[in-house]
C-alpha cells in the first residue's frame, strides 16, 4: 500500500489550484499503475475546495472505467467530516454520472448556461 500526503506534494496547506491536483492525480496514477492500494493522506490540509478534488480524485473516473476496483483501492485519510463529505457524497459520485455519459452531460450543461 502507498501513501500520498497531500501537503507534501502541494507543499502548501490550501488545496485548491488545478496545478497542485493535477501533482496529485499523477501520483495517484503512478501508484495505481504499480497495481498498489494508494492511501490519499489530507493531513495538516487546513482548506480544500471541490474544483481541487474533482481534478485530482474525479478524473480518476475517466481515467478508469472499473470503478468497483477503483473504489476498493483508494482510501482517504485525515479529511474533516465536511469534506469527507464533499469528496465521497459530491465528487465521487458526480463524476460517476458524468463520465457514464459524458454527453448527455455536456448537453445538459449547455442547457443549463443557455
Amino acid at each position: 500500500m502507498k501513501k500520498i500526503i497531500v501537503k507534501e506534494i502541494i507543499g502548501k496547506k490550501i488545496a485548491f489550484s488545478d496545478e497542485d491536483a493535477e501533482k496529485v492525480y499523477i501520483k495517484i496514477v503512478e501508484y495505481i499503475s504499480e497495481k498498489e492500494n494508494v492511501i490519499i493522506s489530507f493531513k495538516d490540509i487546513d482548506m480544500l475546495i471541490s474544483r481541487f478534488l474533482n481534478v485530482a480524485i474525479g478524473r480518476l473516473y475517466k481515467t478508469y472505467k472499473d470503478w468497483d476496483i477503483l473504489d476498493k483501492i483508494l482510501f482517504f485519510e485525515d479529511l474533516d467530516p465536511d469534506d469527507k463529505y464533499l469528496l465521497l457524497e459530491k465528487v465521487i459520485p458526480t463524476a460517476k454520472v458524468h463520465f457514464l455519459d459524458i454527453e448527455r452531460s455536456e448537453r445538459i450543461e449547455m442547457d443549463i448556461l443557455k
